[in-house]
C-alpha cells in the first residue's frame, strides 16, 4: 500500500495538535483523527512537501468557533462513523507530508478516507481564508 500524493480535499489520518495542547507545551497531538488537506506546498529549497490540514471532530463547535458540519452522506462515503462530524475551520497544522504522524486511515487497507466533495472543500477553504484575513486562524507548524 503506497502513500498517495497529497491532494486538496483528501481526508487523511493524523495526530493533530490543537492550539490549547500546544499552549500547554505539547509537541504532538493526543490522538490520531481524520484531517482534511487544505493545501499542499512544495518547499523547493528543501524538496519537502508540506500540507496544511484541518481536523475533523465529533464535538460540536464551541461558542465563537468556526466549524462546518459534514453531511451524513459524505461521512458515510468517507467511511467515517455515523456520529455527527465537523471540520474545524479555525484550527490548522502545517506538517511535512513524510511526517510519521500521518498514518494510514485503515492499516493494510487504505491510506486515506477519500476526498471531500468540491463544494464542501470550497466552503472550508473560503472560511479559512476569511479567518486568516481577520487573523483568527489558529495554526501550528509541526516539525
Amino acid at each position: 500500500m503506497k502513500k498517495p500524493a497529497p491532494q486538496v480535499g483528501l481526508v487523511i489520518r493524523y495526530d493533530f495538535l490543537w492550539s490549547h495542547e500546544r499552549g500547554r507545551g505539547r509537541e504532538d497531538g493526543t490522538k490520531e483523527r481524520p484531517c482534511v488537506i487544505v493545501t499542499a506546498i512544495i518547499r523547493k529549497a528543501h524538496g519537502v512537501t508540506e500540507v496544511l490540514v484541518s481536523p475533523i471532530t465529533h464535538s460540536p463547535p464551541r461558542d465563537g468557533a468556526v466549524a462546518i458540519e459534514i453531511p451524513r452522506k459524505v461521512g458515510r462515503n468517507l467511511g467515517l462513523d455515523d456520529e455527527r462530524s465537523y471540520i474545524v475551520a479555525d484550527e490548522s497544522n502545517t506538517v511535512a507530508w513524510d511526517d510519521a504522524g500521518i498514518v494510514p486511515a485503515e492499516p493494510g487497507k487504505r491510506w486515506a478516507y477519500g476526498r471531500l466533495p468540491r463544494p464542501l472543500y470550497d466552503q472550508l477553504r473560503a472560511s479559512m481564508l476569511d479567518l486568516h484575513s481577520k487573523r483568527k486562524l489558529k495554526s501550528s507548524r509541526r516539525s
